[in-house]
């Protein structure tokens, strides 16, 4: 019976890792929009005209996001949230451990992030979606975040730098 028990346990954790697996190929390999890849400046609440002016506003995935001026960086392969130190500084910085695969779909920009402990031995994903839209001019990307509706403005050449923190 033990031996039952343990082979039945060792297979629940090999499917499972099968499963996070599949999981994750799906991310890799599924359509990303190349209107959505680039830097994207967090601006405001929308519409822009609003006379609601929040200070208060911002995009997370879990732990990690980013505020008012800070940038959301779409790549072929990953969701990247780029911070900055200071307002006045002029680079941006993200942990590369916090990167995400994504794709999106005609309403939602989708997310996992994926946490794996002893080289893999242990494994667990967290996935998110942001619904979206892309104005028509295709230079504004319009969110819906922590129950707020913000929009964010196309940017080019962000510099920006990777660290590794633990």
């Amino acid at each position: 019976m033990k031996k039952i028990l343990l082979l039945t346990t060792i297979f629940a954790l090999f499917s499972c890792n099968n499963e996070i697996d599949d999981i994750l190929n799906d991310y890799k390999t599924k359509p990303k929009s190349a209107d959505l890849q680039g830097f994207w400046e967090l601006k405001g609440v929308y519409p822009p005209d609003s006379l609601k002016h929040d200070n208060e506003i911002g995009i997370s995935q879990g732990w990690v996001g980013i505020g008012p001026n800070e940038i959301l960086y779409l790549d072929n392969e990953y969701l990247r949230f780029l911070n900055k130190s200071t307002d006045e500084d002029s680079l941006y910085h993200y942990n590369k451990k916090n990167k995400l695969y994504w794709y999106n779909s005609e309403q939602f920009i989708k997310s996992v992030y994926e946490e794996s402990y002893n080289n893999k031995n242990f494994q667990y994903i967290n996935e998110y979606q942001i619904p979206y839209k892309l104005v028509q001019s295709k230079d504004t990307l319009v969110v819906q975040s922590n129950h707020k509706t913000l929009y964010l403005i196309k940017r080019f050449n962000i510099k920006f730098t990777e660290y590794v923190f633990d």
